[in-house]
């Protein structure tokens, strides 16, 4: 800016002094002026000589250079005045047109400035705006993740419960086997001692009755026979007993599986039943949030249709009772409480009609439920 003003100082200053300059010389040139009488030429003699004609024309055609005329002295002191004046408004117009177009392509300049600070504003603010999308979108899905994993973990929690359950019921199972399995090992250890001792004291008496007499021999095997038959009475009583044993240790595993079984019924039931009430509660709280949408939308589409009455006065209400079609068409409209302006009751019951169909949610079966029938409050200037 600073260089722009000293580059139009300089003609303007050259412009004033021309000027001065200009007019000092016509001050002088009016001091100076020759007297009229002067100026006036004298009577003009005319000499007359006889020339030839051949000569004159010859001496024409040697000196064809055209006469300059005469300036008076008055006009070449004015020339270069006039001169120097016209060079110097030519100093300042060029001046002036300088100055003119800096200051348009500042202007411009500037403009160009403002519009480029607009740009990169809005440009800015675009990129903040898109940024706290992103982060909103982010903590949504963050949420909704988190919510998800919450949800497997106690599944998981639940499954792995019922699966320990079971691996509990199975060990006991098992140990009750081992008992079992050991206590008819014990059992037929000591049916075998037992034999043995038998069979030793048998040989023994064998030995002793060979040796008391022959005649004892029909006796002792008679005795022999008896208890041989004792014996296997008492081994059949013992097998049996070994047998229901068994038996009562087997209904027992099944018992206790059956028990496992139905302890994993009962929480996979339990599950069930919570996930179901989970999934009610979610869908309850999505019915109500859609039927509080569409009573927001109904009572503003019925306020844009409501036309106000030249009549109606500020604060004017009443209460509409509305039958819906599942579409939302407005099957009729009837004031149930009056706001005491029968113009005013029925430029509301036209808005509804103006404003059907009316905006009910897009599930039929909850749109035939909540907006069969609806009571609407009817108030444009508290809902404006």
């Amino acid at each position: 800016m600073d260089s722009n003003k000293k580059k139009f100082s300089w003609p303007i200053i050259l412009a004033l002094a021309l000027h001065l300059t200009i007019l000092g010389l016509f001050a002088l040139s009016a001091l100076f002026k020759p007297d009229k009488t002067e100026s006036e030429s004298a009577p003009e003699i005319i000499h007359a000589e006889i020339v030839d004609e051949s000569k004159v024309k010859n001496s024409a055609e040697v000196s064809a250079e055209p006469v300059k005329p005469t300036e008076s002295p008055v006009e070449e002191k004015i020339k270069p005045e006039m001169e120097a004046n016209q060079e110097a408004e030519r100093a300042i117009e060029q001046a002036k047109a300088e100055k003119t177009k800096a200051a348009e392509q500042a202007k411009a300049e500037a403009k160009q400035a403002e519009i480029a600070r607009a740009k990169a504003e809005a440009a800015e603010q675009a990129k903040a705006e898109a940024k706290q999308a992103e982060i909103a979108k982010a903590k949504a899905e963050a949420a909704e993740q988190a919510k998800a994993a919450a949800k497997q973990a106690e599944i998981a929690k639940a499954k792995a419960e019922v699966a320990e359950q079971a691996k509990a019921a199975a060990k006991q199972a098992e140990i009750a086997k081992a008992k079992a399995e050991a206590a008819e090992q014990a059992k037929a250890e000591a049916k075998q001692a037992e034999i043995a001792k038998a069979k030793a004291e048998a040989a023994k008496a064998k030995a002793a009755s060979e040796a008391a007499a022959k005649a004892k021999a029909e006796a002792e095997r008679a005795e022999a026979a008896k208890a041989k038959a004792a014996a296997e009475q008492a081994e059949a009583a013992k097998a049996k007993a070994a047998a229901e044993k068994a038996e009562a240790a087997k209904a027992k595993v099944e018992a206790e599986r059956a028990e496992a079984a139905r302890v994993k019924a009962e929480a996979e039931r339990a599950e069930a039943a919570r996930m179901d009430a989970e999934q009610a509660r979610m869908d309850a709280e999505q019915d109500q949030l859609a039927i509080k949408t569409a009573a927001t939308a109904i009572k503003q589409k019925i306020t844009r249709s409501w036309i106000r009455p030249v009549s109606a006065t500020e604060g004017l209400k009443c209460t509409i009772q509305v039958r819906l079609m599942s579409d939302g068409t407005v099957i009729d409209a009837v004031v149930v409480t009056s706001s005491g302006d029968p113009i005013f009751d029925r430029s509301a019951e036209n808005a509804v009609h103006k404003a059907s169909p009316l905006p009910v949610p897009k599930d039929k079966e909850l749109s035939a439920k909540e907006f069969k029938s609806i009571t609407i409050p009817f108030n444009p200037d508290n809902s404006r």
